[in-house]
């Protein structure tokens, strides 16, 4: 996509069970939709929604810990539109094919498997890591054939899906988000 098209968005939203002093990429999980580093939502509707996932998670995996004390936090993150201007970034516009190929490569590889600064793109619903696995064990077909890949993104819902950015690096996060505050998420 031409970026002269497309305009970046300038307040965005991140939900979690963390604290968060400063932005930390390296605290990303590896395998997810666009590589490890940090996801922001564009609506804040879909930030509460990670927040509560995640919510639900610590809740699963701290069942057997006392004293365990897990709180949900919701930021907002302003980012500077005149640097990410100058910034390498991949549009997806669509859950799409292309799309498609780009999560499998950063699930499959890990890390971050391609040089831009900030991808943006549908997000992957809950359900994603199910339809991947299925996909790989070749229950939609042989995996990386056509029909076996538009079955999965069929699956995936893409109608459904929100939008989310991704930033991999430090150095571009340190720039590019310019401010960030936690806001009350309870209306």
């Amino acid at each position: 996509m031409n970026m002269s098209q497309f305009n970046i968005r300038k307040i965005l939203y991140h939900g979690t069970v963390s604290q968060i002093d400063k932005i930390d990429v390296s605290k990303g999980r590896g395998r997810k939709d666009f590589g490890k580093g940090f996801y922001i939502a564009v609506t804040k509707k879909q930030a509460i929604g990670m927040m509560h996932k995640k919510y639900r998670e610590a809740l699963h995996r701290s069942r057997n810990k006392k004293n365990f004390d897990i709180k949900e936090h919701l930021y907002e993150i302003i980012l500077d539109e005149e640097y990410a201007k100058k910034l390498n970034i991949r549009v997806f516009e669509t859950a799409d094919l292309e799309w498609l190929d780009f999560i499998l490569k950063c699930r499959e590889d890990g890390g971050t498997p391609h040089n831009y600064d900030i991808v943006i793109g549908p997000t992957a619903d809950d359900d994603t890591m199910l339809c991947l696995r299925t996909y790989w064990d070749g229950v939609y077909g042989e995996p990386n054939t056509g029909k076996a890949k538009q079955i999965l993104l069929d699956n995936l819902e893409p109608d459904n899906l929100g939008v989310q950015y991704f930033v991999g690096e430090q150095t571009i996060a340190d720039k590019l988000i310019v401010e960030f505050r936690e806001i009350e998420w309870r209306e």
